[in-house]
């Protein structure tokens, strides 16, 4: 293979004298102070969660929809973005801290039998 008449990064002389070294200027470019590397985290798989609509404090199991910097043009068509009850933003949801396993016992309850005659 042919040699290049490409510039080295650094020429020492023959003798390999440290005092001899020339140093090519290198174009350095200086990040500003406030800058932050953030690498990113994918939010596609992320697990799903119970909620509970701030409007009409019905419980849904799901996730709300976000957009994945990772992968901004994917869409899952079953992520929340309004209440499934009463169509009021997702942003009105909270995450719930019972898990939904109670909040299906609570709905699925027998309701004690009403003896009064009104």
């Amino acid at each position: 293979m042919a040699s290049s008449n490409l510039p080295l990064k650094m020429e020492v002389d023959e003798n390999n004298n440290d005092e001899n070294v020339v140093n090519y200027n290198k174009l350095i470019y200086i990040l500003p102070l406030d800058y932050k590397y953030e690498v990113q985290k994918c939010i596609c798989e992320r697990p799903q969660k119970v909620f509970e609509c701030g409007n009409c404090h019905h419980y849904f199991r799901g996730r709300i929809r976000l957009q994945c910097k990772v992968h901004p043009q994917d869409v899952f068509l079953m992520d929340f973005q309004t209440c499934p009850y009463c169509f009021a933003p997702a942003g009105n949801a909270k995450e719930s801290e019972l898990t939904w396993s109670q909040i299906r016992k609570m709905e699925e309850a027998k309701l004690p039998n009403d003896s009064d005659d009104f």
